[in-house]
């Protein structure tokens, strides 16, 4: 007879029992409803039993009896070690899987990160062909031999026309500005000049030979020959056309596009045009002089380029289409020209020379008006004033200034070492003199330095002045680009 304590299925001790309306035995509740909806039967009559003729039986919950291992201490100790010992090595199984699931993820993330930078250089080294290639396309494309004797030695009569026509202009507007005292209101004077200091640098990987500015933009040429071209904070263009040193870079303008020159001693002078809107500029064309270039100046006109080389050649371009205009040979093979700088007018240069004298060249009457000796050294850098009547030159280790109304007169303003660039402001009260790391600002009218800016850590090659003078910018040796400001 069954016990009502016993399943009638499994024989084991009833938890929640049940009983049967078709045979009246007492079954496990959790069995017999398996056994049901697996068979729809009942297990020990064979008769057909539903879920619904199971009745639950309330009775008090029986305790289950210890087993043997646990009625006695020796026994649960045993238990509770056993159990220990399974915690353990779980645990321990646990830190195995962690370690390797660690390392299998470290090791994908390396994958990952090397195939990025690997994807990252291919994708750079592909953009860099692709540049170098179009510039090589454009430079054959438009690159000029210049013959010995392809240009007549005087300028084409309708260009000195408008050389003269231009520098009326100039003039008259220039004697009306200096007539206003609001003209010069406009440019800072000693006391805010004197509170100038490094707003911005740019850092290159040549060392900077000569700077530009137009706007916001800022042109620089390296000694490998390197260009480099900024707006604001950003370098939007660079190109690598020269092999040698770069020994003058300039903007010029004849319509709406962005347009510069390059010059270097490699002999080649390119001519490039930037498009702001796509960011994208080329060289559209390359003049091959034959002699390195050793100075540069765009004519007010904005189109006519003038050089000055190591062998005595001056010549003009036309930038528009890079004809040569005009070869002067008067002091080729007999001078070493090092340096060159354009009046404010356009009618007449300054020309500096290794053996220290300074042409003053006319370039309407295409002759020599004057020659100035006095310079201690190579004549290295040259610059006029705005009114035109100063003409401020530098060896490597002197300043001096001439006044052009009284032919060959001079006075030395500055005595230094490594003497690399001199600028006039634009209102020409100031005089920027670039003397080993330091840049020294002098009051031409009181012939005196009132200040001096210390922020390069080699020679200072270039200085420029902004308009109106609110920024200032300089290039050295040392492959920073500084712009200074109040």
């Amino acid at each position: 007879m069954q016990s009502w304590q016993t399943c009638a299925l499994s024989g084991e001790l009833i938890e929640t029992p049940v009983i049967s309306k078709v045979s009246g035995h007492i079954y496990e509740k959790r069995l017999i409803e398996k056994h049901i909806e697996s068979t729809g039967t009942c297990p020990i009559t064979g008769r057909p039993l539903n879920i619904e003729d199971l009745i639950e039986v309330k009775v008090s919950r029986v305790q289950k009896p210890r087993p043997v291992t646990a009625t006695s201490i020796p026994s649960l100790l045993s238990l509770l070690q056993n159990e220990w010992d399974s915690l353990l090595l779980e645990q321990f199984q646990l830190k195995q899987h962690l370690e390797q699931v660690r390392h299998e993820l470290t090791h994908a993330l390396y994958q990952h990160d090397a195939a990025c930078r690997v994807i990252a250089k291919l994708i750079k080294e592909r953009d860099q062909a692709r540049i170098e290639l179009a510039q090589l396309q454009h430079k054959l494309n438009h690159k000029i031999e210049v013959e010995a004797n392809n240009a007549p030695e005087k300028l084409p009569s309708n260009y000195i026309a408008e050389i003269e026509e231009n520098a009326i202009k100039l003039t008259n507007q220039r004697k009306i500005q200096r007539k206003q005292q609001s003209y010069f209101d406009q440019f800072p004077g000693p006391e805010i000049l004197s509170n100038y200091d490094v707003k911005q640098q740019y850092q290159q990987t040549q060392g900077g030979t000569s700077l530009d500015t137009q706007g916001n933009y800022v042109l620089v040429g390296g000694q490998a020959g390197q260009i480099l071209l900024y707006s604001h904070e950003n370098l939007v263009y660079q190109a690598q056309e020269h092999t040698q040193n770069i020994t003058s870079v300039n903007f010029f303008t004849f319509d709406e596009h962005l347009r510069f020159i390059s010059s270097s001693q490699d002999g080649n002078l390119n001519i490039y045009q930037f498009n702001s809107q796509t960011q994208q500029g080329q060289v559209t064309q390359t003049i091959n002089i034959g002699q390195s270039i050793t100075g540069v100046a765009i004519h007010p006109l904005g189109y006519i380029a003038i050089i000055v080389t190591n062998n005595g050649l001056l010549a003009y371009y036309n930038l528009k289409n890079g004809q040569q205009l005009s070869r002067v040979t008067d002091f080729e093979g007999q001078c070493q020209f090092t340096s060159l700088s354009l009046h404010p007018d356009g009618l007449l240069l300054a020309i500096g020379q290794a053996d220290s004298q300074i042409k003053v060249w006319n370039i309407v009457k295409n002759q020599l008006l004057a020659q100035f000796e006095g310079q201690d050294g190579a004549v290295t850098s040259l610059s006029f004033s705005e009114s035109g009547a100063n003409l401020a030159s530098s060896s490597n280790s002197e300043v001096n200034e001439w006044d052009l109304r009284r032919p060959g007169q001079f006075q030395k303003i500055y005595q230094g070492q490594k003497i690399g660039a001199i600028q006039y402001d634009p209102s020409g009260q100031f005089l920027a003199i670039g003397s080993n790391k330091t840049i020294h600002f002098f009051d031409v009218k009181k012939k005196q330095e009132f200040y001096k800016i210390e922020s390069h850590r080699d020679l200072v090659t270039s200085i420029r002045f902004g308009q109106l003078s609110k920024y200032i910018y300089s290039c050295s040796v040392d492959k920073l680009v500084n712009i200074y400001g109040n």
